[in-house]
This record gives structure tokens, sequence and C-alpha cells, in this order.
């Protein structure tokens, strides 16, 4: 009976969404993240339009020279100006949002007044609040559909799906980039730290429960580039979510690691007071410790190298099998780095999700209506199948305890 409903659904929306969803805007599109939504949506997408929008205008003349593709446009972009932001949306039917997440209320936001269908790379409670309206509006929205959260997101639904019931799902990612590779990824990194942080939580027992930094350690083994690493609890949106799809969970967390270097310099900033940033004298000048550090960071050549490029990602699912206690664990492969880009191999994890869930709403493959989030919106094995089309491999295997 769900393979007919689903059926149904992507008939009859999907051929809705064929008449109406036929340009596609990608904001941020020449950026770290959104250049690879970029290159996957125009080599696997059938928009008749790709616009990509960014306030480096430069880059993006370069991409159009670089791919040749007819359907590529460009546009010069501000979007700390919302009139300029609306303008630019309501050309198209659907937008790629690959800009910092300091964007996503905004975006997310406009899209929804305009009746823009949309994909995220983070997610907010703001954005799923949004959710009524976009119903309202006949127009669907997916949040955080990057690597962490997105994929992951898919995984824990898989692992859901092969369980008879699930009590815990434990998500873990280790993101293996340079500290400062963009302005966005580095305010990201430092964030996820800050000492009072009321989004870094556990869901526990019904509730969710504020953790402070660097608690919660526990060593996990990733695909073979990465290796075993010590992560810790992390403020990511699949903490929030993975409880609407099961309502009766009774524990879901979310540990993550970067390099070692990365891991070290967080720790240093945290015990010598740099969040506080309380102004200090340096030869008469009154300078705030982390706004320099930030700064400092992202001129440094150092803060530009790692050893590794690549992006690990396990996800356990703890429950029963045929009355037995059982779990599930699911890992993601991706090429060795050096013979997938270099450093594209961290970029490609987080972009490429984000295209295929773009084309997915463009083709019907949701749900339905409304803001989303990944494990709502999309069937795992349908997307899994589009990942390993691009070379990432989803794995999973049943134990019983």
């Amino acid at each position: 009976m769900e393979d007919i409903i689903r059926g149904f659904i992507h008939t009859f929306f999907g051929e809705l969404s064929m008449k109406k969803i036929d340009k596609v805007i990608v904001l941020g599109g020449v950026g770290a993240v959104g250049i690879e939504a970029s290159r996957d949506l125009v080599e696997y997408s059938d928009f008749s339009e790709i616009m990509i929008a960014d306030f480096n205008i430069k880059k993006a003349k370069a991409f159009k020279r670089e791919v040749k593709d007819r359907r590529v446009e460009i546009m010069k972009i501000d979007v700390n100006n919302e009139d300029e932001l609306k303008n630019a949306l309501k050309n198209y039917d659907i937008v790629t949002n690959a800009l910092p997440f300091k964007y996503d209320d905004v975006v997310t936001k406009w899209a929804v007044r305009l009746g823009v269908h949309g994909v995220d790379v983070a997610a907010s409670e703001y954005q799923l609040s949004l959710s009524p309206k976009a119903k309202e509006k006949g127009i669907t929205f997916v949040p955080g559909i990057g690597a962490t959260p997105g994929t992951t997101n898919l995984m824990a639904k898989k692992g859901v799906q092969l369980l008879d019931k699930v009590e815990e799902i434990e998500i873990f990612w280790a993101a293996f980039r340079c500290t400062a590779p963009s302005p966005g990824l580095l305010y990201t990194t430092i964030w996820e730290f800050e000492p009072e942080l009321e989004d870094r939580v556990i869901y526990e027992n019904g509730e969710f429960k504020q953790m402070p930094p660097f608690v919660g350690n526990k060593e996990v083994e990733f695909h073979e580039w990465i290796g075993k690493r010590l992560t810790v609890i992390v403020p990511h949106s699949e903490t929030r979510t993975l409880p609407m799809l099961v309502p009766d969970i009774k524990r879901v967390v979310v540990r993550g690691t970067w390099p070692d270097e990365t891991m070290d310099l967080l720790k240093t900033l945290l015990y010598y007071g740099f969040y506080e940033n309380k102004p200090v004298d340096f030869d008469g000048v009154s300078i705030k410790p982390m706004s320099f550090m930030y700064k400092f960071l992202l001129q440094s050549p150092y803060a530009k190298k790692t050893k590794v490029w690549a992006y690990g990602l396990v996800v356990d699912v703890y429950g029963e099998k045929n009355g037995k206690k059982a779990m599930v664990r699911l890992k993601n492969w991706h090429p060795k780095p050096e013979e997938w880009g270099g450093e594209r191999a961290y970029f490609k994890p987080i972009g490429i999700p984000l295209s295929i869930g773009t084309q997915f709403i463009a083709k019907g493959r949701v749900s339905g209506p409304g803001v989303l989030p990944p494990e709502l919106a999309y069937d795992p094995d349908e997307f899994f199948e589009e990942l390993e089309r691009r070379g990432i491999k989803i794995t999973w295997e049943l134990k019983y305890l």
C-alpha cells in the first residue's frame, strides 16, 4: 500500500512539478559548497535555466566559461539586501541555497512568501515553523540536505526502516577539511563550540538537554580515508528533527570532529577565554581576541592546510528486530581524495546532496508540500541510488545484540 501511495504522489505531484519547476537559482553558486551543487545541476539536471547567483561575479563568469552550458546564467547578488534577494527569487521556480547558515532563515522566509520551492544546507526551528505557510502555497522546501544534516538524516531513516522498533539513534561525522576554507565555514566551526550555545542539545526521554562543549566523547571507525576518530557532542538539527520521524524514540545524539589541528585550536580558544571576546589592550589599541583570531585565521596560510580532505559519516540505530535487541550501523564511503578532486572530496558530499534534493523536488520525488526535514521529504533508497551514481556509497549492516 505504501508503494501505491508513493507512486500516486510521484505521478500526481511529479506531473504538477514538471510544469512549474523549470528554472533554478543557486544562491552562493560558486562558493566552496555551492559550486559543487552547481556542477552537479549542470551535469545531471534537466532545468531549462540554471542561474548562478553569487557576490563573486568574477568567479561566476569563470564557472560559466568552464562548464560551457547554454542553460547557465550568472547574476551578482548581495543577499544582505532583502529587496535584492526577493527580486532575484521571484523569477525562479526553485532555489538551491548554498549560502552560510546565517542566511537560511531569510532565504526560506522569502521563498515561502513568494511560493518558490527550495533546499538548504542547514536547518533551523524557524524554517520548520514555516511549514503551514508552505503548504498553503503548495511548495516544498527542504532545509538541511547536505552531508550532515542531510545524508545522515536519510541514513537514520533507512536504519529505522530496517528495524521493527527504534529506541536510539547516534550520528557521527568527521569533517576533514582545513580550519578556514571560507568565512562561513570558519564561523560554523567556531560557533559549534561556543560555551553557552543553546543549540548544543541531545534528545532524551522526550526532552532536549543542553550540553557543554567537548563532552560525550566516543570513538568511531569511519571509512579508510579517515579511520578511527574521537567524536564529541555537537549542535546539529538531526537531534531536533529525527523525533518527528520516530515520535516514541528515547534518545538522539549527534557527535562530530574535525582534524586534530582544528580540534586543538578550538580547545585552546575555549580554555583561554577567547569566546568571551572581552577587549584587551594591545599597545594602546583595544582589540577583541576572538574577532582578531577570526580575521587572522582567514588570512593565515596555515589555516588553509590539512593532510586529508574527506567526509566521514556513521549512523547507529538501536532497537528491536524479530523480538530481539538489534542495531543497524550505516556508513558512507567516497573515492580516495587524491582521485576525487583533492579538497573537493570534502565539499562534494555536501554540495551533491543539495543538488539531488533540488532535482527530487522538481521531479515530484518528495512526500508533499511543506517545510520538511530530509527524513520526512525523501525516500532513502532513491536518494542513495543517486548518490552512488556520483561515487558516494551508503552501506549498512544489521547486528543482533
